[in-house]
Protein backbone atom coordinates (compact mmCIF):
# COMPACT_ATOMS: atom_id res chain seq x y z
CA UNK A 1 0.00 0.00 0.00
CA UNK A 2 1.10 3.49 -0.91
CA UNK A 3 1.12 6.18 1.44
CA UNK A 4 0.36 9.53 0.26
CA UNK A 5 1.31 12.73 1.83
CA UNK A 6 -0.80 15.80 1.73
CA UNK A 7 0.84 18.79 3.16
CA UNK A 8 -1.60 21.78 3.60
CA UNK A 9 -0.24 25.64 4.00
CA UNK A 10 -2.82 27.58 5.12
CA UNK A 11 -2.19 31.80 4.89
CA UNK A 12 -4.18 34.80 6.14
CA UNK A 13 -3.87 37.81 3.65
CA UNK A 14 -1.33 40.40 3.82
CA UNK A 15 -1.83 43.42 5.89
CA UNK A 16 -4.95 45.50 5.11
CA UNK A 17 -5.78 49.28 6.87
CA UNK A 18 -8.31 47.01 8.94
CA UNK A 19 -5.69 44.57 10.20
CA UNK A 20 -3.45 47.17 11.31
CA UNK A 21 -6.35 48.94 13.15
CA UNK A 22 -7.34 45.77 14.52
CA UNK A 23 -11.17 46.12 13.08
CA UNK A 24 -13.21 43.45 12.03
CA UNK A 25 -13.15 42.87 8.17
CA UNK A 26 -15.24 39.98 6.74
CA UNK A 27 -17.41 41.09 3.69
CA UNK A 28 -15.27 45.01 3.16
CA UNK A 29 -12.63 44.07 1.08
CA UNK A 30 -9.68 46.86 1.60
CA UNK A 31 -6.46 46.59 -0.48
CA UNK A 32 -3.21 45.97 0.92
CA UNK A 33 -1.16 48.14 2.74
CA UNK A 34 2.31 48.43 0.89
CA UNK A 35 3.80 46.35 4.16
CA UNK A 36 0.44 43.33 2.97
CA UNK A 37 2.07 43.43 -0.46
CA UNK A 38 5.89 43.34 0.93
CA UNK A 39 4.19 40.26 2.80
CA UNK A 40 2.83 38.68 0.21
CA UNK A 41 6.26 38.79 -1.62
CA UNK A 42 8.30 37.42 1.23
CA UNK A 43 5.82 34.87 1.47
CA UNK A 44 6.63 33.83 -2.19
CA UNK A 45 10.42 34.45 -2.22
CA UNK A 46 10.19 31.98 1.23
CA UNK A 47 7.69 29.20 -0.17
CA UNK A 48 8.38 28.47 -3.76
CA UNK A 49 10.92 26.25 -3.45
CA UNK A 50 8.49 23.87 -2.30
CA UNK A 51 6.39 21.48 -4.34
CA UNK A 52 3.17 23.12 -5.38
CA UNK A 53 0.16 21.50 -6.67
CA UNK A 54 -2.49 24.19 -6.43
CA UNK A 55 -3.30 27.11 -5.01
CA UNK A 56 -6.79 28.04 -3.64
CA UNK A 57 -7.88 31.03 -2.43
CA UNK A 58 -10.79 33.32 -1.34
CA UNK A 59 -12.26 35.36 -3.83
CA UNK A 60 -11.85 38.51 -2.09
CA UNK A 61 -9.21 40.80 -3.42
CA UNK A 62 -6.90 41.24 -0.05
CA UNK A 63 -6.55 36.96 -0.97
CA UNK A 64 -6.05 37.29 -4.18
CA UNK A 65 -3.57 40.29 -3.87
CA UNK A 66 -1.38 37.70 -1.62
CA UNK A 67 -1.72 34.83 -3.34
CA UNK A 68 -0.32 36.78 -6.75
CA UNK A 69 3.05 36.91 -6.20
CA UNK A 70 3.80 32.93 -5.55
CA UNK A 71 1.35 31.99 -8.61
CA UNK A 72 3.21 34.15 -10.41
CA UNK A 73 6.31 32.16 -9.23
CA UNK A 74 5.13 29.06 -9.77
CA UNK A 75 3.32 29.47 -13.23
CA UNK A 76 0.16 28.68 -11.45
CA UNK A 77 -3.73 29.51 -11.87
CA UNK A 78 -5.46 30.52 -8.57
CA UNK A 79 -8.22 28.47 -7.79
CA UNK A 80 -10.63 30.69 -6.37
CA UNK A 81 -13.23 29.11 -3.80
CA UNK A 82 -15.99 30.81 -2.70
CA UNK A 83 -15.94 28.54 0.51
CA UNK A 84 -12.75 30.51 2.07
CA UNK A 85 -14.48 33.35 2.12
CA UNK A 86 -14.36 35.24 6.01
CA UNK A 87 -17.49 35.26 7.51
CA UNK A 88 -19.46 38.56 7.44
CA UNK A 89 -19.54 40.45 10.81
CA UNK A 90 -22.52 42.12 10.28
CA UNK A 91 -22.79 45.65 12.19
CA UNK A 92 -19.26 44.75 13.27
CA UNK A 93 -17.53 45.31 10.04
CA UNK A 94 -14.85 47.97 10.53
CA UNK A 95 -15.13 48.35 14.38
CA UNK A 96 -12.36 47.32 16.70
CA UNK A 97 -13.25 45.00 19.50
CA UNK A 98 -13.34 47.38 22.12
CA UNK A 99 -16.04 49.26 19.99
CA UNK A 100 -17.89 46.01 19.32
CA UNK A 101 -17.99 45.14 23.31
CA UNK A 102 -19.17 48.93 24.11
CA UNK A 103 -22.01 48.91 21.48
CA UNK A 104 -23.04 45.44 21.38
CA UNK A 105 -21.94 43.87 24.77
CA UNK A 106 -24.33 40.72 24.84
CA UNK A 107 -23.72 39.57 21.42
CA UNK A 108 -19.95 39.90 21.50
CA UNK A 109 -19.81 38.10 25.09
CA UNK A 110 -21.78 35.26 22.92
CA UNK A 111 -19.98 35.64 19.74
CA UNK A 112 -16.28 35.32 21.89
CA UNK A 113 -17.37 32.26 23.87
CA UNK A 114 -18.89 30.18 20.71
CA UNK A 115 -18.20 31.68 17.35
CA UNK A 116 -19.76 28.73 15.95
CA UNK A 117 -22.85 29.05 17.24
CA UNK A 118 -23.42 32.98 17.61
CA UNK A 119 -22.97 35.58 15.03
CA UNK A 120 -21.80 38.82 15.04
CA UNK A 121 -24.59 41.40 15.47
CA UNK A 122 -26.65 40.96 11.97
CA UNK A 123 -23.79 38.62 10.52
CA UNK A 124 -23.49 35.15 10.22
CA UNK A 125 -22.13 32.55 12.18
CA UNK A 126 -19.26 30.41 12.08
CA UNK A 127 -21.14 27.08 11.07
CA UNK A 128 -23.25 29.15 8.38
CA UNK A 129 -20.28 29.40 6.19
Amino acid sequence: MKVVVLTLYFLRHGQTSFSRANAYCGELDPPLTDAGLAMAEAFAEHYAQLSWQAVFVSPMVRARTTAQPLCDRLGLQMQIRDGLREIHYGQWEGLSPEEVNAKFHDDYVRWLADPGWNAPTGGERGIDQ
